[in-house]
């Protein structure tokens, strides 16, 4: 079951008594744990008929109690249970199997949700009891068409609009569609809140997307291997300032720095091939729009100072994993002499 079930599921009042939330997009399970609190619960009656428990510390016993009492003032009564032990692969908490039990035949006055993180074990009691008496919803990243809608219906809240090219670069920078990407819809959220604030108009502009988007690691290297194409050395060194003042370890941005230089390499080597874009893209394992940005920087370079600069970082981090010299110095230092 997708984002797309519960959607319907919920919209269609057809949701089961008992469920679990899960995936690697995990705004979206929480999102849905509160959609379905909102779903049947007034503000007034939340206090009374909406609890929420630890799955790390609560008494199961206590909320296989709760879910078999009446609600007060709501059609029904909610429980949300967050990261039950036993589902993330941990030893099962006091009260499990008897709440395991329960699920088997729930109340009809409750709804159970199970809210667990980007893993579950599937070969546990409490799994299998949920996905045989009610549903199990796996939250993966939004398709385009409906991250396109996702990010719309925010920008409207603020009674500003986008363009489709604005919102295509938006996507882009994110780097949300990356492989290996950690940039969630979280971070989207929060970066959409910048580009608003940024913003001074009544529709978004390249420009407030440019300034305000923090983008994942990945778009962010990028970003300074361009500006060091430029020959823009002080853009260079604020975004690698900027990537430290969030916590980016250097051995991290190191090695981001070695993957794109080396595929901006692969990129020019295939295209003097005769591979078209396409098949670069295959080779590579990288998406359109990347390949495009791997063409771009490339143009700046022969092969022999691509090769020349691998030998650099190469270098650097030798000198940084035998003791040498410290990363960060290491790091700097390199990025003089890029």
């Amino acid at each position: 079951m997708s984002y797309k079930e519960f959607t319907k599921d919920l919209q269609g009042d057809t949701l089961p008594n008992v469920m679990i939330l899960w995936g690697k997009e995990t705004f979206l399970s929480d999102w849905a744990a509160g959609a379905v609190a909102d779903r049947y619960a007034t503000e007034v009656s939340r206090q009374f008929d909406v609890l929420e428990f630890d799955g790390n510390e609560a008494d199961f016993y206590r909320i296989e109690e709760a879910c078999e009492t009446l609600p007060l003032f709501s059609e029904r009564k909610v429980i949300v249970v967050d990261d039950p032990p036993s589902l993330g692969g941990r030893t099962a908490a006091d009260g499990e199997e008897s709440l395991t039990g329960y699920i088997k035949n729930p109340s009809p006055t409750t709804i159970l949700v199970l809210v667990c993180g980007e893993k579950i074990d599937k070969r546990k009691a409490l799994y299998k009891a949920v996905a045989n008496s009610g549903k199990v919803y796996e939250f993966t990243p939004l398709a385009p068409p409906d991250l396109k809608k996702w990010i719309r219906k925010r920008i409207r809240s603020h009674k500003k609009q986008i363009g489709e090219r604005e919102l295509q670069q938006m996507i882009e920078e994110s780097g949300y569609y990356d492989k290996d990407s950690d940039y969630s819809l979280y971070h989207f959220e929060n970066d959409i809140s910048k580009v608003i604030l940024h913003s001074e108009g009544d529709v978004i502009t390249r420009e407030d997307i440019q300034i305000s988007m923090s983008g994942n690691t990945d778009i962010n290297v990028f970003t300074l291997i361009d500006n060091l194409g430029r020959g823009n050395k002080k853009a260079a060194f604020d975004m690698l300032t900027d990537m430290f003042l969030y916590g980016e370890s250097e051995y991290r941005i190191l090695a981001l720095l070695s993957g794109q230089y080396e595929k901006i390499l692969g990129t020019k080597q295939l295209l003097a091939e005769g591979k078209n874009k396409k098949e670069i893209a295959r080779i590579l394992g990288a998406r359109d729009f990347q390949v495009d940005r791997f063409l771009a920087a490339g143009r700046k370079y022969s092969e022999a100072a691509l090769k020349e600069i691998l030998g650099k970082i190469y270098s650097a981090d030798k000198k940084i994993k035998s003791g040498d010299m410290d990363s960060r110095i290491a790091l700097e230092l390199l990025i003089g002499e890029l």
